[in-house]
């Protein structure tokens, strides 16, 4: 029997084909797995050196923030030291979940970082200061950082770039070092920057008479348009505040700026013994009185110290100038009054002592008055005290670059307080004939408080003046301010023998009176019983200012200048009173205010002798090279 076997050579073929396909796709799939293995791989390794990197910049950061730490501390406790002071570094790791080591290069020594410090200079501020101007450094920190015993060896750069230096704090409008109130009951203009230490409790008057802020407004704490809860005056009133820059402004919740005592110490009383005679360690005729510390205390940078007894007579004036030896040396007078051959008195022709009554304080002012116009006579008299004016400028070996231009008054009559039943005394200052100040300018300091009488500082030459707001910039006035307890101005109509106690309100008739200098002072509180007066009644008056003399209409009070509040006034410590004898009060009608910042003080040239600086560390950028 013979067997046939038959063979489809089609379904051979497909069965080939099939084969063909699998061991291709077989291919393609362990091609793409181990492509896909070795992406994996390359992928976890450029994730785990970026991971490095960020953990790098991390430390670097860390490293750069230890160094700035530092830095912060010494500047503001004193000065920064030399660069090297601070470019080793031991930064602490413990709890880290990697260790690295710090270097100032990415080859560098270990454990330092980079620090450049460049020299002091005047400089525009960024930021929310833009528009002032400060005198200090720009400093730039840079770190490297490197993890160690990795399995790839990853360093990672950080820079920061910071500016430590100060500001001139009459370059704001309105400076508080304590909660800022501003409530006035007519239309008013800011034009210029507001910080406050504290809170700003601001209310327009209304809507068609609202208060404008042209720049920035900032505080540290918080920012409201509503009255301060310790104001009884002004309760029920909000709103009506425009602010001209709408960009995150205002803020709140800002960094503080202090004064250059007890480091970021800015408690009021502290603030307010600048003002004080010097502590022993800064006490002048003393070396440490001159030096950077020394230099924040009015008393040591005086160009001329006035001083009295405490019963008002033997006074005494002395020239200071750190960069003689002695540095204190006293003034002979310069009048004598004689009978006949015989010397019956000796004095100055600029300073002497006035009486006069404060009807807010309910006091008798005892007053060391100056008489600007005197004073600047003196001091270009070739036989007084152009003497002293010449070692202050002329002298190649004493010369501080400047005529004398500073005085401080340490009026040492005893204080009491006054009450409506009570009269008190109070010690004082008081400055007659400024209209014309002596060149270059005049600050006057003390810790008591300060009076003008008449307009102050609106002329150069007698020929042209600055009695209007805004007309400080046409180089008519000289760089000009008060430091002091408390400030009053009161018009050439005040006289002191009528205006004393129980003289009535509507007989205390001011003329017009313009003011051109910064004002560094203390307020009374608002305390829940009584307002502050707010901005609006900073400057303090005494006079029905409702019923000028000249018209019989409203009197112009004009002020151009810088509003810095530092502390509760000491002295003058009586609260604020409403305007009118309709409230039960005696004190004062409100004048017609123009008041306004005086805009050449961002001009450091044009700010006014012993303008105290407030400390301010501004951080510029990081970069990562």
């Amino acid at each position: 029997m013979r067997i046939i076997v038959s063979h489809d050579s089609r379904r051979l073929r497909r069965s080939g084909y099939a084969l063909f396909l699998v061991l291709l796709f077989t291919g393609v799939v362990l091609t793409l797995f181990a492509s896909m293995m070795a992406w994996t791989a390359s992928n976890a390794k450029v994730t785990r050196r970026n991971n490095l990197y960020v953990q790098s910049q991390a430390a670097a950061e860390s490293a750069v923030e230890v160094v700035l730490a530092t830095m912060m501390r010494d500047f503001l406790l004193g000065d920064l030291n030399a660069s090297s002071a601070y470019t080793s570094l031991s930064l602490v790791q413990s709890n880290w979940p990697a260790q690295f080591v710090i270097k100032n290069s990415s080859a560098g020594s270990a454990n330092s970082v980079t620090l450049n410090i460049a020299p002091t200079n005047w400089t525009d501020l960024p930021f929310q200061y833009t528009g002032l101007q400060g005198l200090g450094q720009d400093c730039t920190i840079t770190a490297w950082a490197a993890a160690s015993n990795q399995l790839y060896d990853v360093s990672a750069p950080i820079t920061q770039k910071i500016w430590f230096g100060t500001i001139p704090i009459f370059q704001f409008a309105i400076f508080y070092n304590i909660d800022l109130e501003i409530n006035p009951g007519k239309v008013m203009n800011i034009n210029g920057k507001v910080h406050s230490n504290q809170g700003i409790y601001s209310t327009g008057s209304s809507a068609t008479e609202p208060l404008t802020f042209s720049d920035i407004v900032e505080a540290v704490g918080t920012v409201s348009m509503a009255p301060s809860p310790r104001d009884p005056q002004n309760t029920g009133r909000s709103g009506h505040v425009i602010f001209s820059l709408t960009a995150n402004n205002p803020s709140a919740n800002v960094n503080s700026l202090n004064l250059p005592i007890g480091g970021t110490n800015r408690d009021p009383v502290v603030i307010r013994s600048l003002l004080d005679l010097p502590p022993p360690a800064y006490a002048a005729p003393d070396l440490a009185a001159y030096s950077s510390p020394g230099q924040v205390y009015p008393f040591n940078e005086a160009d001329l110290i006035i001083s009295n007894a405490p019963t008002g007579t033997n006074i005494t004036i002395y020239y200071q100038n750190g960069n003689m030896n002695p540095p204190l040396l006293q003034i002979p007078f310069d009048k004598t009054n004689f009978s006949g051959t015989n010397i019956i008195a000796r004095y100055w022709s600029f300073v002497t002592n006035v009486t006069f009554y404060d009807f807010r304080e309910y006091s008798t002012v005892k007053a060391v008055q100056i008489d600007v116009a005197r004073l600047r006579s003196w001091i270009t008299n070739g036989v007084t005290g152009k003497v002293y004016d010449d070692y202050n400028y002329t002298n190649s070996l004493s010369a501080k670059g400047h005529h004398i231009n500073s005085i401080y008054v340490n009026n040492t009559i005893a204080f009491s307080q006054g009450t409506p039943s009570t009269d008190g005394t109070l010690p004082a200052v008081r400055m007659v004939n400024g209209e014309r100040l002596p060149t270059n300018g005049l600050t006057v300091a003390t810790s008591r408080p300060i009076y003008v009488e008449g307009n102050y500082n609106v002329t150069r030459d007698g020929v042209r003046y600055a009695l209007t707001l805004g007309s400080t910039t046409n180089s008519q006035t000289w760089p000009a301010a008060f430091l002091a307890d408390a400030i009053t101005v009161i018009s050439t109509n005040w006289d002191d023998t009528l205006f004393i106690k129980g003289r009535a309100l509507g007989l205390r008739q001011p003329s017009d009176v313009t003011v051109n200098a910064a004002c560094f002072e203390g307020i009374v509180q608002s305390d829940g019983a009584n307002y502050s007066g707010g901005v609006e009644n900073f400057i303090r008056m005494m006079e029905d200012w409702s019923n000028g003399k000249s018209s019989g209409n409203q009197a112009t009070l004009t002020y151009n200048g810088s509003i810095v509040v530092m502390f509760p006034s000491r002295y003058a410590d009586s609260p604020w009173q409403p305007t009118g004898t309709a409230n039960g009060h005696n004190l004062y009608n409100a004048p017609n205010r123009k008041w306004g910042f005086d805009t050449s003080f961002y001009t450091p040239g044009n700010l006014p002798p012993m303008t105290p600086q407030v400390k301010a560390i501004i951080r510029k950028n990081w970069a990562s090279q």
